[in-house]
């Protein structure tokens, strides 16, 4: 309530008027299914209890006047402005505006937010899914979570040039509290599987090196999937995505090592999110560490994105007693490392842990709390 107060407040000082409409949409961690959902496999994302929070109201000026908190920057737009510059978190906005701008008006509006930026959390789909949902609470467009997800992927697309899949709209606009969501990213089935996890706690440590999707090699890696599963179809014409292929089909890429490893992260990769969806329904958390460092692994060894510091967080927090299993989520080169440990000691734990960061690379970890959450929702209309 006290960050609602906040938004409303702020809002109130920029504008000097209140709020018509005020939304929130979540971060979300991927428990397992790293780079497999543009490739049409499978994932296991949830929302995370990290926000950006939305307070809208519309002018009559026929101006799109936005006021970012975190960057302390108040820029107004018309629809001549709407082309991609230099602010990713802006070209963002623009975006959303510029596939809506034929069914909106003139608005003003504040973001504020707590979700990490370029920690692998999906602060740009919460900031492109919570515009489009306050848009369409503002100017009653009625659409619906599947027409926003798509809307947010493709700002995302043709705004900063990250040609990203839809997970981490969907976790956004779907989340449950306490529930993670195993999706088909090809027919966009899902199912909800309610998390027990007691005595353990799933925890979430930013090693403080920030990724940048645009200037990394996140788009390469997605040219060269498509073009290992090209070759894969040209040898048999039954498959149609990842999800039709063998781990021991993919031996026909042998020839070539770049394709072979993507072929083999993804089709593994794919494997373990069914077998994490699984071992959660089980409580067999045992299981579910052991996966999750494999996730690890394999996306050092065969998709090769990862760096330096987070091998080193991911490998030592492995070698720590009561965790589980670690790995790197989100796009890659950087951000946060996801674990799983017993509940018990887990702070001293990554006390010891950080020591060892900052003695190799002079760097601190940051220690992020999370909770699953729900999805974007309406606070206020």
């Amino acid at each position: 309530m006290q960050t609602e107060n906040n938004i409303k407040a702020l809002f109130q000082s920029k504008f000097d008027k209140e709020v018509e409409v005020l939304a929130k949409a979540p971060g979300r961690i991927n428990v397992i299914g790293e780079h497999t959902d543009y490739n049409l496999g499978y994932v296991l994302p949830a929302a995370i209890d990290y926000h950006m929070y939305f307070g809208l109201s519309k002018n009559d000026k026929g101006v799109f006047n936005i006021y970012s908190h975190t960057f302390e920057r108040l820029v107004s737009l018309t629809e001549s402005d709407l082309e991609p510059a230099e602010d990713s978190w802006l070209n963002l906005v623009k975006g959303i505006i510029y596939q809506l701008k034929d069914k909106i008006g003139g608005f003003d509006m504040v973001i504020f937010g707590d979700i990490p930026v370029g920690a692998g959390l999906s602060s740009s789909a919460a900031l492109c899914c919570g515009t489009a949902t306050a848009l369409n609470a503002l100017f009653n467009l009625d659409l619906k979570k599947w027409d926003i997800a798509r809307i947010a992927q493709k700002s995302e697309h043709d705004f900063v040039h990250v040609k990203c899949g839809i997970m981490d709209q969907f976790a956004c606009l779907f989340g449950r509290t306490n529930h993670v969501l195993l999706l088909d990213c090809e027919t966009l089935e899902f199912e909800e599987s309610e998390t027990d996890i007691s005595g353990y706690q799933f925890f979430l440590i930013n090693s403080n090196v920030q990724h940048e999707l645009n200037e990394s090699e996140y788009n390469a890696r997605r040219i060269e999937s498509t073009e290992a599963l090209s070759i894969l179809k040209g040898h048999n014409s039954a498959i149609n995505t990842f999800k039709d292929v063998s781990l021991e089909l993919i031996r026909s890429l042998e020839s070539n090592e770049v394709w072979w490893k993507r072929a083999f992260h993804i089709v593994s990769e794919n494997l373990r999110v069914q077998a994490v969806n699984r071992a959660l329904k089980e409580k067999n958390m045992l299981e579910v560490g052991q996966l999750i460092s494999q996730g690890h692994k394999s996306q050092k060894e065969y998709y090769e994105i990862t760096c330096p510091e987070t091998d080193f967080l991911a490998e030592n927090l492995q070698e720590e007693q009561i965790v589980l299993g670690a790995r790197q989520v989100g796009g890659g080169f950087g951000g946060c490392i996801l674990g799983i440990a017993e509940d018990a000691g887990v702070e001293g734990m990554l006390d010891r842990i950080n020591q060892k960061y900052n003695q190799a690379f002079n760097k601190q970890i940051t220690k992020i709390p999370i909770r699953i959450s729900r999805g974007y929702h309406i606070i206020h209309n």
